[in-house]
């Protein structure tokens, strides 16, 4: 075995179904498997992960195992992986998730170019929404402010070992959600530098049917809470008052504060509404000043000066409800689409009421590609301009970028996604393209448009085209070649 570049520490509780394309993507990594070291932590598995975990150790000497009782949240499990590494850098992956052939040789190097300690790779999201303005471009040498790197406190980078073992840093143990900020966020500020590899997918962040993510779960307030004031404190001592501090505060008064009593809010219990509405207004009084929320829409304002008030919770629950019934209406769908640049893209210009709160430029905007049987990638396009009209915008897609995440046989929908920054509301605008020419049939798609390519997933060969279904708008349609030539030869042999 190598010198050991990375420990790819990876906390395992009941994801046996999803352990083998983790440990297989770490294989392949074509920074050399030889040069990597998995640190796996089983937290008292039932369903035969540890078991499992043992077998994959069996054939690699660089695969070892950790089994604990079951601590109930991945900060434990990751905080013994810390201890037991060896690598120059840590990587924190989990178990339902997979990464990059090339994202760790990628992000390595980066970071030994620049001396940095910290590496944010692009994360893309399967089935669940990621955050994408970190990852809008390379950066070789940063900091917390010029990466945005605020944006993404998920665990899934890459540290420096020293900078971890250092400076003490490890998760908050036994909180089911925001465990990772205590670890992050002061990692952030103490890196010599931060480094971004923007235009390559690191990461594949994976929403699995049957798997129980702890991000789909709500904890009790107290123990979110404490991890969230543990994080306000770093951001405190680490700057001054004044507008570096304010603009880093926002991103936790929009996201772990104001934005937990959007929809949702109505679906909990008496207990657990008065106790997150009481905590969040604590927070927001102690740390965040009030001129930092005036930049807002009107209805986080709003939500703002209620919890500031003492946490009224007949008036947050009404302003829940009216939330959700209003996002509940009909989604908006595109004035029109045209194709533009010969043919080769579209352009859509689309109505949102989230422009009214937002200006057009700030809301995300992604294509989702929906497979048919509910699989999701969301694939970021840029932002709108505005367009004479109220409340409408304008985004040119280009369908052959889109091509190379579609890595399974099937049609697969597009969809355009409108969601603004740190709130959960959002809106899937089904795409169609304009009818054909008169006297033709079906929509208008350009040759430029239309022309196949072939991707590669994994040892697979993709044929990918854009089409057009009558029921479901504009689709991609990947076909597996080899799979359809086994399956034409049956049929002539038949014959």
């Amino acid at each position: 075995m190598g010198d050991i570049s990375v420990s790819v520490i990876i906390p395992v509780y009941n994801a046996v179904d999803f352990l083998d394309e983790c440990l297989e993507s770490l294989v392949a990594q074509t920074i050399g498997f030889d040069h990597i070291e998995v640190v796996a932590v089983d937290d008292g598995s039932t369903d035969g992960s540890g078991e499992l975990l043992d077998a994959w150790a069996g054939k690699h000497s660089n695969i070892r195992v950790i089994h604990q009782e079951n601590s109930g949240a991945p900060g434990g499990p990751r905080n013994r992986g810390i201890d037991a590494a060896r690598g120059e850098f840590l990587f924190f992956a989990d178990p339902d998730d997979y990464l990059g052939p090339a994202a760790l040789e990628r992000m390595v190097a980066v970071a030994e170019r620049n001396a940095t300690d910290v590496v944010l790779g692009r994360m893309r999201g399967v089935g669940r929404g990621v955050p994408t303005e970190p990852f809008a471009r390379n950066v070789e040498h940063g900091d917390i402010e010029s990466t945005r790197a605020m944006w993404t406190l998920t665990p899934q980078k890459l540290f420096r070992r020293s900078l971890v073992v250092d400076n003490g840093l490890r998760f908050a143990e036994g909180v089911r959600l925001a465990e990772e900020q205590p670890f992050i966020v002061p990692a952030y500020f103490l890196a010599r530098g931060i480094s971004v590899v923007g235009d390559y997918d690191c990461y594949y962040l994976c929403d699995r049917e049957g798997f129980a993510h702890l991000t789909k779960q709500q904890p009790p307030a107290e123990s979110f809470y404490s991890s969230v004031r543990a994080t306000l404190e770093t951001v405190v001592t680490h700057t001054e008052p004044g507008t570096r501090r304010a603009t880093l505060l926002q991103r936790f008064a929009r996201v772990e504060m104001l934005a937990k009593f959007g929809p949702r809010f109505v679906k909990y219990t008496p207990e657990r509404q008065e106790s997150y509405a009481r905590i969040a207004g604590e927070l927001l009084r102690e740390f965040i000043p009030h001129e930092t929320i005036s930049a807002f829409p009107p209805l986080l304002q709003v939500r703002d000066r209620l919890l500031r008030e003492g946490g009224r919770i007949s008036e947050l629950l009404s302003l829940s409800r009216h939330d959700g019934l209003s996002w509940a209406e009909p989604e908006p769908g595109p004035d029109a689409v045209e194709w533009v640049d010969g043919g080769r893209r579209f352009a859509v210009r689309i109505r949102s009421p989230h422009y009214l709160d937002q200006a057009i430029e700030k809301v995300g905007h992604s294509v989702v590609l929906r497979h048919r049987d509910g699989y999701e990638v969301q694939v970021p396009v840029g932002h709108a301009t505005a367009t004479d009209a109220p409340l409408t915008g304008r985004i040119v897609i280009d369908p052959a970028a889109l091509h190379r995440y579609a890595q399974r046989p099937g049609p697969w929908q597009l969809l355009l996604r409108v969601a603004p920054p740190g709130e959960e509301r959002r809106h899937d605008v089904p795409l169609c393209f304009p009818p054909a020419p008169e006297g033709g049939k079906g929509r208008r798609i350009p040759a430029a448009a239309a022309a196949r390519s072939v991707q590669v997933h994994g040892a697979t060969p993709l044929l990918v085209r854009l089409g057009h279904r009558s029921q479901g708008g504009a689709t991609l349609t990947v076909a597996d070649w080899r799979a359809g030539a086994r399956a034409a030869r049956r049929r002539l042999r038949r014959k």
